[in-house]
């Protein structure tokens, strides 16, 4: 049905306590690109809030295929999965009776300067409440997206009291050190597409899983962010501080092409 017709009770516990978790995949050729990965995550991710779901990675897989079939007129679409907390009697607890919710959109057009020229980033001083969990709750990441566009950036990293960066508010961080390609493993929220980059990024370099502090961020020959919208974008500049040459470096580029060819093989559908 249209967004503007479908409803839930204003006592769910994802409208008055932003209690709930999500996902979000893209199609490619008009098929759901990881679906099995994202079906995983977003059931690990109520496991890890508590959240009682009816539904299996089969249940959600078929959901959205429906779903897909049902909007023919979109070309190529955001696949957005919510769990909610459910209705509650106390406004706080949830109490076994969640609901799904699946939302198709047209995918934004992202510039191709993007990837030819390389973005901006900005730090905050900001750690996700739990790494394990795509939560609802993203008020601090959408106040941290809005200082970094009113910057001049098109992210922002989050960055511990000891100076430590771990990933972005919706993307994971990922740097190339000496040909080493460096990414933080605790403390951050593994995306399907980071999965694939170290997949294919093991073929070709030394990949360190570790956390980089915010010097050692501005000092690498290359940095770059993912995600399963924008896929690799190299970043040229973190704050006042230009990385590497200043332009997207060969390494990036090379996993931008990789990540492309992976995106339309089909053993990447379900």
């Amino acid at each position: 049905m249209p967004s503007g017709q479908a409803v839930i009770p204003v006592d769910d516990l994802a409208v008055i306590r932003g209690i709930g978790v999500c996902d979000l995949l893209r199609t490619f050729n008009g098929k759901p690109l990881f679906l099995r990965e994202h079906a995983e995550r977003l059931i690990q991710s109520a496991n890890e809030v508590s959240l009682k779901i009816n539904w299996s990675c089969r249940d959600i897989e078929r959901i959205i295929h429906d779903t897909l079939n049902k909007n023919p007129d979109i070309d190529e679409a955001n696949i957005r999965i919510i769990i909610t907390g459910g209705s509650s009697e106390d406004f706080i607890t949830p109490t076994g009776k969640p609901r799904l919710l699946v939302l198709l959109t047209s995918i934004p057009p992202i510039p191709s300067s993007w990837y030819t020229k390389g973005v901006k980033v900005i730090t905050v001083a900001l750690q996700r409440d739990n790494p394990l969990a795509k939560s609802l709750s993203y008020m601090p990441a959408a106040m941290a997206l809005s200082k970094a566009k009113k910057l001049n950036g098109v992210e922002a990293l989050y960055v511990s009291k000891e100076g430590i960066v771990t990933e972005g508010t919706t993307s994971n961080l990922f740097a190339f050190i000496n040909n080493r390609l460096i990414t933080a493993e605790e403390g951050v929220l593994k995306g399907i597409t980071r999965k694939m980059i170290l997949e294919l990024g093991q073929k070709e370099f030394s990949i360190e899983l570790r956390s980089m502090s915010i010097e050692e961020l501005y000092g690498a020959d290359e940095v770059f962010i993912s995600g399963t919208n924008k896929g690799v974008v190299p970043v040229v500049q973190i704050n006042d501080n230009i990385i590497g040459s200043g332009k997207p470096g060969t390494n990036t580029q090379k996993l931008i092409k990789e990540i492309n060819n992976l995106s339309t093989s089909p053993e990447s559908y379900i």
